[in-house]
Formats: structure tokens, C-alpha cells, sequence
């Protein structure tokens, strides 16, 4: 149930915030690497990680996981 509310929350955002998220937290890329294949700076990946960190935090909040 978990890993089907995470899905949807990433289904749910933008491709380049769901490709940055994937990229950093499932393939486990570095912050520079992920932001280079999403066209990003470094500084302006590290913000959208944060907001989609923060975005996903509430969604699985309503969701009663948290």
C-alpha cells in the first residue's frame, strides 16, 4: 500500500522533479549527477529535491503513514 502511494505521488508531480527524485534517491546519484541529466544547477536541484521532499511528506501525511 506504501509503495503504491509513493507511486502516485510521483505520478502526480512534474517529470523533471519525478526524474530527479528517482535519480537521487533510487539510482542513488549524486546531486550534481542528477541535476546534470535533468538540466538543472546544482543549487536549483537541491531546492526541487527539497520542495518534492517536503510535497511527499504531506501527501503521505494525509495518507495516514506519518
Amino acid at each position: 500500500e506504501l509503495t503504491d502511494s509513493i507511486e502516485g505521488f510521483l505520478r502526480g508531480i512534474s517529470e523533471q522533479a519525478r526524474n530527479l527524485f528517482i535519480g537521487r534517491y533510487f539510482y542513488m546519484d549524486s546531486v550534481k549527477e542528477a541535476a546534470a541529466y535533468c538540466g538543472l544547477t546544482e543549487s536549483n536541484a537541491k531546492v526541487l529535491l527539497h520542495r518534492t521532499r517536503c510535497a511527499l511528506r504531506e501527501h503521505l501525511r494525509k495518507e495516514g503513514y506519518l
